[in-house]
C-alpha cells in the first residue's frame, strides 16, 4: 500500500522556513525521513506549491 501525506503551508516566504517545515512533517507522517533516504543517497524533492483558490480559478506551481 502507498502513502501520501499532505501538509497545508501559508507562506513561501524568501527563507523557505515554512516550506521546510512543511517537508519535515509530510516526513514524519509518513514514517521518518530515513525510511525512505539512506546515508549518502542524492534527493531532489519538488513540492507542489499551490495555493487555494475558488473553483474554477486556474493556478499553476508556484515559480
Amino acid at each position: 500500500m502507498q502513502r501520501v501525506a499532505a501538509v497545508r503551508v501559508d507562506s513561501y516566504d524568501y527563507t523557505y522556513k515554512d516550506v521546510e517545515q512543511g517537508i519535515q512533517e509530510a516526513f514524519a507522517l509518513l514514517g521518518g525521513l530515513d525510511k525512505f533516504i539512506s546515508p549518502g543517497d542524492r534527493v531532489l524533492l519538488k513540492p507542489s506549491m499551490l495555493e487555494g483558490v475558488d473553483k474554477g480559478t486556474r493556478v499553476t506551481t508556484h515559480p
